[in-house]
């Protein structure tokens, strides 16, 4: 049975992001209120799934959303593999290793999530529990040779 999304404000924006724009997935403990270390831009809607602790999952709400959207990548922490293998894993075998990004976490990860369409809270409790999808659309894949390429340059003038 193909999944669908049931919560009508997330199958919404999934169904009005474009090409290039990105959606970030967190985890229950992703600081996005006003107080918070890294506060969440005012500019990004905040969408809380958050039904009780461990749900929805992270790995349910991101295999969803590649199953009914156009997610051609993904963004994650460069720390990610280290501390939580599980999802790293289960996003190289859902997205492909070849589009799966690492940056790193302080503050180049906080930068980009505030440059996505969206946050989805998750209930998951999960250290990095977290992914920030980028929106394709079906064709041949686009090089993201840039991104790497990008912060690699920026990391060399700083």
């Amino acid at each position: 049975m193909k999944k669908r999304i049931l919560n009508e404000r997330l199958a919404a924006i999934v169904a009005s992001i474009r090409h290039g724009e990105m959606l970030f997935i967190a985890d229950a403990g992703s600081g996005t209120s006003e107080k918070a270390l890294y506060p969440l831009d005012s500019s990004v809607e905040y969408l809380d799934l958050e039904a009780v602790t461990g749900s929805p999952s992270f790995q349910d709400i991101v295999s969803t959303l590649v199953e009914v959207g156009d997610f051609e990548g993904a963004i994650i922490t460069d720390v990610m593999a280290e501390l939580n293998p599980k999802d790293h894993m289960f996003l190289e075998n859902l997205i492909g290793k070849e589009n799966l990004y690492e940056i790193p976490y302080i503050p180049n990860y906080y930068q980009m999530r505030d440059r996505c369409k969206a946050v989805v809270q998750t209930g998951d409790y999960g250290v990095h529990a977290q992914a920030i999808l980028i929106a394709g659309y079906p064709s041949a894949d686009i090089p993201m040779d840039w991104l790497k390429n990008g912060l690699k340059e920026k990391r060399n003038l700083s």
